[in-house]
């Protein structure tokens, strides 16, 4: 009986002994150390589902790069931006990019999109361009790490570039005469699609022809120049008194930018017909000429005089001198002078004042000096015409230096993340670039999905000037949907808005808000069986839920009391939304009475943040129970037979409920390895 008694307590220790090596596996090395799981290093590339974007030039894109993290090991703090190498030879504007994306971090063997609005300039060339882009991150354990891989962009393009062209060239009369001179315009028309602008006309050539520049100037700019517009400069030509009739050529060159500041030059040739002295009609030479070389501003008197002289053999009557400006250059003398008499070989002094209206364009303006006068006598009498032009460069205080342009200069929503479905304030400060004053100006603010919604008030407002280099600060109330998804969502403001003069714009600004999901962790009760012993195992068990709409990272279990385990720290890695989970140990009483504990929950969420949820539990422990068999006690075998076959059957009993209560554990512990990825 002995012998039996024996057997049974030898099978008990080994079950109990197998329980605690399945409870210590993957957890101990051969010594009994603990092992701590290797993380790998994380590896980003350009995701396998890029695709070669095609986009169009003037056009605003949406350029989504894929990065891919080919490693179990997990990407911190992903920073993703092109390259500028060439900035002539990149497709994109530079000005109005955002050159740096990031990303809180991708999970091993995941992939996570970047999303780069990007302005394609309309003089991109149409060809397959290589993008260099580089990655910047760190891993788990503090390393950093930078790669750079290559993506193909494919720009067409429908634009011609601005091109200048020399389309007419008039001179008053037709022709230059020897020993005059003559104002001639040259008519300059944008043949390409896009604009010009910093233009800057000169006139050379005049040492071989004889032909002079009779000014100082030989350069005149102009702002700009539309597609297809075309716009006149004036220059003042004295033909050489010697020279013979004929054409003679002046050198056009032509010098301007695109919008993008890229410079242009072009060089044509200007003929212009000239006729030998003593071959003309006109009996009236313009001798003295002059007029302002520099700048005029608006209402400011300025004078133009010469000596209009009689070249010819006879007397002239009659004579009327008139000054025309137009509707923007007005006179401010007389407008009209009248000379009753010039005799031959004589002149006269003549002088006009002028000044420029206001609120007109800056630029050369043609001002054209007219002469009338009589020839003959009697029925033979007629009214001869002698028309000479000047031009005057007026600067008007109204003129635009660029186009007035709105930014959005700062914004500010209250912190570094927005938690999903909370109500929050963005406020933006909006930034009038130009040195006028922007009036009429609404916004519309949108988003990606229609994310974020407005609280209190429309999705429009507003502001009925912006002075020039001037701020206007707005503030509004937005709600992200309460099931967005954790990422960095984009907020567009469109913004239309007028200048002075009534001429409308627009513009679109791009605001970039993370948004989060807040983390929820809900626990069951702890179970455990309804007796227990100093000395004997007892099984725990807990279920736990993610019962918020975000990711947990990194969940480790522990639990802690006056007790012995083997469990230790369990790492369960991540925890998806509305998915559960089970921990289970075995903790071993020490003495009788109540035993607390706690089963402690350590995670971060998306973000991060770090969040540490303790369960504490209480279990009343009792003392082992003893049996006592007095030496003198004898009973018959029959009954000694039949008490240890009761008791044969209770410790039988015993062991195999600690048997089933051991594979229960087992499988569900291994169940749980299987499942958790400790990298993931």
């Amino acid at each position: 009986m002995k012998l039996r008694l024996i057997s049974c307590l030898m099978i008990i220790t080994i079950l109990l002994g197998g329980f605690n090596t399945i409870s210590l596996a993957n957890t101990d090395n051969e010594d009994g150390k603990h092992l701590e799981p290797t993380i790998p290093a994380p590896n980003l590339v350009i995701g396998r589902n890029y695709r070669m974007p095609v986009l169009k030039a003037g056009e605003e894109a949406r350029l989504a790069i894929p990065i891919e993290n080919t490693s179990r090991g997990e990407a911190k703090d992903v920073f993703v931006m092109p390259v500028i190498e060439n900035s002539e030879d990149f497709p994109f504007e530079i000005n109005t990019m955002v050159t740096k994306k990031k990303i809180s971090s991708i999970s091993g063997r995941n992939t996570e999109t970047v999303a780069f609005y990007l302005n394609v300039k309309k003089t991109a060339k149409a060809k397959t361009y290589p993008i260099n882009i580089n990655m910047e991150y760190s891993s788990e354990d503090g390393g950093s790490y930078s790669t750079r891989e290559t993506i193909y962009i494919k720009i067409e393009n429908e634009y011609n570039i601005p091109d200048l062209k020399l389309i007419n060239t008039e001179i008053t009369g037709k022709k230059l005469i020897s020993g005059e001179t003559k104002t001639v315009g040259f008519t300059i028309q944008n043949k390409g699609d896009l604009i010009a602008k910093d233009i800057e006309i000169q006139l050379s050539g005049f040492v071989n022809n004889q032909l002079l520049l009779d000014s100082p100037i030989d350069t005149i700019k102009l702002p700009s120049l539309e597609a297809g517009e075309a716009k006149s400069v004036f220059f003042n030509i004295l033909a050489d008194e010697e020279l013979e009739s004929g054409n003679y050529s002046l050198d056009v060159n032509i010098k301007y930018k695109d919008e993008y500041g890229e410079e242009y030059r072009t060089e044509t040739k200007a003929y212009l017909l000239v006729e030998a002295k003593g071959t003309q009609k006109t009996n009236f030479i313009f001798r003295n000429l002059k007029y302002p070389e520099t700048e005029i501003g608006t209402y400011t008197d300025f004078d133009i005089s010469f000596d209009l002289k009689n070249n010819g053999e006879t007397d002239v009557n009659n004579i009327k001198v008139s000054m025309d400006g137009g509707e923007e250059i007005l006179p401010k003398s007389m407008s009209i002078k009248n000379i009753p008499k010039l005799e031959a070989g004589k002149e006269k002094n003549i002088q006009f004042t002028l000044f420029a209206k206001d609120n007109i364009e800056s630029k050369n303006y043609p001002i054209k000096i007219t002469v009338q006068y009589e020839t003959g006598t009697g029925s033979k009498k007629e009214i001869e015409t002698v028309e000479q032009y000047i031009g005057v460069l007026i600067n008007s205080d109204d003129r635009e230096i660029g186009e007035p342009k709105i930014i959005i200069e700062n914004y500010n929503y209250g912190s570094e993340f927005i938690e999903a479905g909370s109500e929050f304030p963005l406020e933006m400060s909006f930034y009038n670039t130009n040195n006028k004053e922007v009036r009429n100006i609404r916004v519309s603010i949108s988003s990606d999905g229609d994310v974020f919604s407005p609280i209190g008030s429309s999705n429009s407002f507003y502001i009925p000037n912006i002075p020039g280099k001037a701020r206007n600060l707005q503030k509004i109330y937005l709600k992200p949907k309460i099931d967005a998804e954790y990422k960095t969502y984009n907020i567009f403001a469109d913004i239309e808005y007028e200048d002075t003069k009534g001429k409308t714009y627009s513009t679109k600004e791009l605001i970039s808000v993370p948004v989060i999901q807040k983390s929820k962790l809900v626990m069951g009760d702890v179970e455990f069986s309804s007796e227990n012993f100093v000395g004997t195992p007892i099984a725990l068990s807990v279920e736990f839920y993610n019962a918020g709409r975000g990711l947990m990272r990194n969940m480790i279990i522990s639990i802690e009391g006056d007790f012995e385990t083997n469990e230790g720290s369990l790492y369960i890695g991540n925890l998806e939304s509305g998915k559960n989970n089970y921990y289970d140990a075995t903790i071993i009483p020490l003495s009788a009475g109540t035993l607390e504990g706690k089963i402690t929950f350590n995670y971060d969420d998306e973000i991060d943040q770090n969040y540490i949820i303790e369960k504490e539990f209480s279990i009343e422990i009792m003392e082992q129970m003893e049996e006592i068999m007095p030496d003198d006690f004898m009973v018959d075998m029959e009954e000694y037979t039949e008490d240890n076959n009761k008791k044969y059957i209770i410790i039988g009993s015993s062991a195999l409920l600690i048997v089933i209560i051991s594979y229960i554990f087992y499988k569900r512990r291994k169940k749980k390895l299987e499942e958790v990825d400790i990298y993931e």
